[in-house]
């Protein structure tokens, strides 16, 4: 009974581990089942999206990357081998009488327009075949006109330029259509040089530089107003090659009629350096702007025999003016500007002055712009600073040696003030020069000994050779006992080094070049009160504490 118990128990037990295991599984069965709807679930119910702002959800425009893929310059290729294939195809149709001049002409404008139209149509799905063939059609119209004008008569003057402005109309319509810098460029490079004016039936100048003026304007505006920087230095270096050349070898002279436009292209290259708070945009005007500046100054030399100084006067005070107008966030702008001003300046005081103090109106000068520089943190000004500090020397080492007290003490104190100034901005926390003191401590020795020397020329102009010569080394020994005892009494060894060496480039000179000059008194009287003041200096320099 009791092992049939048994066996039952066992068999219910067994049973029972069956059920229980069963039961395990329908539990992890149905576990996974409710996870992997709790997911769906998740997934289906997401968040909304946000709404794109207006602004955002608007196509944006970028510019078209410079490359030099196939499919950029492929077509290009193409068109130009076209272009000069079908210039000398008319041409050996010209020769052989096979079509007449006004049939080439006709189809040169209509083969322009076809491209045009082509040109529109590519623009959605070959923007780069489309931009082809636009630019295309700009050119070979010009050189249309060009063949009706000049080569054939059938087009006269004023019917050219109504003409000439259509064509760069719809050229410039087309560039903002398609935001297409090369359509710009080529308008430009087809309108400036296009030659109507230099041979055809309107020989006016003032014609001339009237339309030259207005295509500046159009195209110099268009070009910055898009940020094109290719266009717009060809369109601002074109004009200046398009008067040059109308000058030289059109019906025009180097005149002040030619100075005129000249002048109006720099004062309205001015004006969008004060309108244009673009740093990046000044930036590419500034080398235009110098050039111009000297361009002017080089007409202004072959108008006059003698150029009248108001002229400087109004260059001087229109770049100091602007440069003062510039916010400080221009700071290249503001740079430029300054130092053309001062240059006028400086050229102003040499046409007015005759006479050697000019160089002190000089140095008065780059004491100004240094001050400047110093205030605008400018490495420009400080280079002109400098430059002007050391024409002012130069004028002053080559003039009248008779004139100290007049030109050069005064020179020299602006010189010392110079310096001055230098270590005042070099000495503030964020000074933009750091310079170490030791440097600067080299350059007002320098400075001194220069001024001990020119006094001392100043001195024995007058002497014999041998007692000048021997005047330079007292001089150069005084200066060196000088420095001995500043150095001592600041307990600056810097300056005690400078008069040590001073006083061994004095006995050096003394004892290898004056000796043999002297008589025994002479000699005497100069080196017994050095040794005295030797001794007693060091007796006093070098005594034990």
């Amino acid at each position: 009974m009791e092992k049939e118990e048994l066996k039952r128990l066992e068999q219910k037990i067994n049973f029972l581990e069956k059920e229980l295991y069963l039961v395990k599984r329908q539990l992890i069965q149905a576990k996974s089942e409710n996870e992997s709807s709790v997911i769906q679930k998740a997934e289906v119910h997401t968040e909304p999206e946000k709404p794109i702002p207006a602004e955002s959800a608007q196509p944006i425009m970028e510019k078209e990357p410079f490359d030099f893929s196939v499919e950029r310059w492929l077509p290009k290729v193409f068109l130009f081998v076209l272009l000069i294939g079908s210039i000398w195809g008319f041409m050996a149709a010209s020769q052989n009488g096979w079509v007449s001049p006004g049939f080439r002409v006709l189809t040169g404008g209509v083969i322009s327009i076809v491209m045009y139209a082509l040109g529109e149509r590519f623009s959605r799905d070959q923007r780069k075949l489309s931009i082809t063939l636009l630019s295309g059609s700009i050119v070979l119209a010009i050189i249309t006109l060009f063949s009706a004008n000049i080569l054939y008569g059938y087009v006269g003057g004023l019917t050219t330029n109504l003409l000439l402005i259509l064509i760069i109309s719809v050229g410039l319509w087309a560039s903002h259509k398609h935001g297409s810098q090369l359509i710009l460029c080529l308008i430009g490079a087809g309108a400036y040089l296009f030659p109507f004016i230099f041979a055809g039936d309107e020989r006016n100048e003032w014609l001339f530089y009237g339309y030259e003026l207005v295509l500046f304007f159009v195209l110099m505006t268009f070009s910055t107003l898009k940020r094109y920087r290719i266009a717009w230095n060809i369109h601002y270096y074109l004009l200046y090659f398009s008067l040059f050349f109308f000058a030289a070898f059109g019906v025009g002279e180097i005149t002040l009629t030619v100075l005129i436009p000249f002048a109006i292209q720099h004062a309205y290259i001015l004006l969008l350096i004060v309108l244009n708070r673009d740093e990046r945009v000044n930036a590419e005007m500034i080398p235009a702007l110098v050039t111009g500046s000297f361009i002017l100054l080089g007409l202004l030399n072959d108008v006059y025999t003698a150029v009248p100084l108001v002229y400087y006067v109004i260059f001087a005070a229109v770049y100091i003016g602007a440069s003062f107008i510039e916010p400080k966030e221009m700071k290249r702008t503001k740079d430029t500007l300054l130092v053309l001003g001062f240059l006028h300046m400086l050229l102003f005081l040499f046409e007015l002055f005759e006479y050697d103090w000019r160089f002190v109106l000089i140095a008065i000068q780059a004491n100004a712009l240094l001050w400047l520089a110093g205030r605008r943190e400018s490495y420009v000004g400080f280079a002109g600073s400098f430059l002007l500090m050391l024409l002012s020397f130069l004028g002053m080492v080559t003039g009248s040696q008779a004139d100290f007290f007049a030109i050069e003490l005064p020179i020299f104190i602006l010189a010392f003030l110079y310096v001055y100034l230098f270590s005042h901005f070099n000495q503030q926390a964020s000074s933009f020069l750091n310079v170490s003191k030791t440097t600067m401590k080299a350059v007002l020795t320098g400075l001194v000994m220069f001024f001990i020397l020119r006094l001392t020329e100043f001195i024995v102009i007058g002497w014999d050779y041998t007692p000048r010569t021997t005047a330079y080394t007292v001089a150069i020994a005084a200066l060196s006992i000088g420095y001995l005892i500043y150095g001592e009494s600041r307990k600056d060894m810097f300056y005690r080094w400078v008069g040590i060496i001073f006083l061994a480039l004095a006995l050096l000179k003394f004892f290898l070049a004056d000796l043999v000059f002297l008589d025994f008194t002479i000699r005497a009287m100069i080196l017994i009160p050095i040794g005295v003041i030797g001794l007693v200096l060091s007796r006093i320099l070098y005594k034990k504490e």
